[in-house]
């Protein structure tokens, strides 16, 4: 088996099971994106490994070493895009914290108010 035939039967796997994932809710349609992105150029790279080496003659490297470097540009480019995505989600999900502190301790205020007025003993504290 060549490394064409590979990236072919690696891109359509690549396909089929992203697209299952994101049909059983696994995964996000947002990551599917770029999985899909990765299944098509892997497919594209086996359809067309003519492609590669003229990209390996024009840079003078060998088919391997350019194979390589798009492999790793790849992997490189995701893992940025989901550090990304990752680190907005953090910051989402501080503000919400802050947001939720501040609207528990709003709400014990009120009923610290509510039981002033109406004479009766506070309640226990809100959890």
């Amino acid at each position: 088996m060549n490394a064409e035939t590979m990236m072919m039967i690696g891109g359509i796997s690549a396909f089929v099971l992203t697209v299952y994932w994101v049909r059983s809710r696994g995964l996000r349609e947002r990551y599917a994106i770029a999985w899909l992105l990765v299944a098509v150029l892997l497919l594209l790279c086996g359809l067309f490994p003519h492609v590669i080496m003229r990209l390996a003659d024009a840079t003078r490297l060998s088919y391997p070493s350019v194979v390589l470097f798009l492999s790793l540009a790849a992997i490189y480019f995701y893992s940025f895009f989901v550090s990304v995505s990752l680190s907005r989600q953090y910051r989402r999900n501080v503000r919400l914290m802050q947001e939720t502190a501040i609207l528990k301790q709003r709400v014990q205020a009120l009923r610290g108010e509510v039981d002033r007025l109406t004479g009766r003993a506070p309640d226990a504290e809100l959890d």
